[in-house]
């Protein structure tokens, strides 16, 4: 398995075990039968106490699961929660040397907790230690799908190359994008409405600025919104592309890299969108095996939005 796999396996056995000891802390029936305390009858202030732990169990599993959206950049979340681990063990002895729950009771509990200190501390020095050599990727590229979800993540977005007709790829990322909740503007120089959007004729007229564009146009108009994204300062610009050779040039994409977006130059954001459908579930998997994809993305640090490009 990868880094990268190691990690995510981590996030989410650790982010598990965190929601069902919240779980066991809610619910003192299931405490009781799980650690056959007898005579437990708990008060006001163990259920206060109890509360308050739930709660913090419950937000280290959002931590865990907020860094798996980015695996190696936080990773450091690994190590902080060993020394949460071993609290937990701790509070375990004591329970046991005070004869609250049985010694026998405590060692799957403590099994577990050796597990989870394990997992995470081999993820995380192999994320360290060999994560470029596993990856295979030179210093300042992420794979596809880390530049995908960052690219995804953004706040406003532009389609560029919707229809009139209706028919084409800009379209449907136009329409699916809407449809996830995100914010996100049509551009058709030719068009006044799409989708039963306003459309915009050019970036500089959109009401704000947007942080990535897709740019599923003709290649032969990609220079043109290239320079559009230069001068309006966009972060992200994503050339969509399958079989074909789509809207990518080798021009356009070096105009971005070289004023400092973070250019992916290849496949469809609908690959990547959740819930990914069927079909580009399976272009995915053809283009990956013909070697349609990009392996690889050169990542550059954008300013916060609204900001110039570096």
């Amino acid at each position: 398995m990868s880094p990268v796999g190691w990690l995510r396996v981590a996030y989410w056995m650790g982010a598990v075990a965190d929601a069902a000891a919240a779980l066991v802390m809610l619910r003192p029936d299931l405490g009781r039968a799980l650690y056959q305390i007898e005579g437990f009858e708990p008060g006001a202030d163990y259920q206060y106490a109890m509360r308050l732990g739930a709660s913090l169990m419950l937000g280290w599993s959002v931590l865990l699961l907020w860094a798996d959206r980015r695996p190696f950049e936080r990773r450091g979340v690994l190590p902080i929660t060993i020394f949460v681990i071993a609290g937990l063990a701790w509070a375990g002895a004591y329970a046991v040397s005070a004869a609250l729950i049985p010694f026998s009771r405590m060692v799957p509990t403590w099994a577990l907790q050796i597990i989870l200190t394990v997992l995470f501390s081999y993820s995380y020095l192999r994320s360290c230690g060999t994560s470029k050599k596993d990856t295979g990727l030179p210093e300042g590229q992420v794979p596809l799908s880390a530049a995908a979800r960052e690219f995804l993540e953004q706040r406003r977005f532009a389609v560029a190359g919707v229809s009139r007709s209706g028919d084409s790829a800009a379209n449907y990322i136009f329409k699916r994008f809407l449809e996830s909740g995100k914010e996100v503007f049509p551009i058709n120089p030719n068009a006044e409405t799409v989708e039963g959007e306003r459309c915009y004729a050019s970036l500089d007229e959109l009401p704000a600025p947007v942080d990535a564009v897709i740019v599923a146009t003709h290649r032969d108009q990609s220079l043109a919104i290239a320079r559009q994204c230069k001068a309006v300062g966009v972060h992200y610009v994503w050339f969509h592309r399958s079989i074909d050779g789509g809207s990518f040039t080798e021009e356009a994409a070096e105009l971005c890299s070289d004023y400092g977006a973070t250019v992916i130059p290849g496949g469809c954001p609908m690959m990547h969108l959740e819930p990914v459908d069927l079909g580009h579930r399976c272009m995915h998997v053809v283009l990956d095996k013909l070697g349609r994809l990009p392996k690889a993305v050169a990542v550059s640090r954008a300013p916060e939005p609204g900001g110039s490009p570096p």
